[in-house]
């Protein structure tokens, strides 16, 4: 896999392979986890519908009723992208929350506050109170080959300390997201 992810300016994971000749990933994984977070939002919904009546008999217009409203849950991933708590995230995972916290993998949980957004990109920038995390920074993305082992970290479906390998399929796809597809 690329010698682009990097944990500190002075460690560099290079290509390592078992002795059969695969690709080990054992050592980027170990050093990665925990630089990823476990985020959880909570947001309030009402959600909107049309009184039966209405579409049997009909009555009146289409008015909506709102019901009361509910708390929500939402979860997903985050990357401590510095020592002193700044997070990256998906837009989608804290978009209208009224709360946002996250959990380190040693299980601590912080109150994130939510930075800055970008609903086109879908990216959201977080911060959580404290210093010395665990971190990791963004490699070259350009020095990336189609075909290139990568590792990918998260918490999928609620669950932690996920981690996956696969190849990069494409590069440089600019409709991905804008509907065209």
């Amino acid at each position: 896999y690329a010698t682009s992810f990097k944990q500190d300016p002075n460690v560099t994971l290079t290509n390592l392979t078992t002795a059969e000749g695969y690709p080990d990933f054992t050592e980027a994984a170990a050093r990665s986890v925990n630089g990823v977070v476990h985020v959880k939002t909570k947001s309030i919904s009402r959600q909107e519908y049309i009184n039966p009546l209405d579409l049997l008999f009909g009555f009146g217009g289409r008015d909506f009723q709102y019901g009361e409203p509910r708390e929500q849950l939402g979860f997903g991933s985050g990357v401590i992208i510095s020592k002193d708590g700044y997070i990256i995230t998906n837009n989608h995972v804290v978009a209208n929350a009224t709360e946002v916290s996250v959990s380190l993998n040693d299980n601590r949980e912080f109150i994130a506050k939510v930075v800055g957004t970008d609903s086109q990109s879908d990216i959201a920038l977080l911060k959580i109170e404290g210093d010395n995390f665990p971190y990791l920074t963004f490699g070259n993305s350009d020095a990336l080959k189609v075909g290139e082992w990568v590792l990918a970290v998260g918490n999928p479906f609620n669950l932690t300390s996920t981690v996956t390998a696969g190849i990069v399929s494409a590069k440089n796809r600019s409709n991905v997201g804008d509907g065209s597809l």
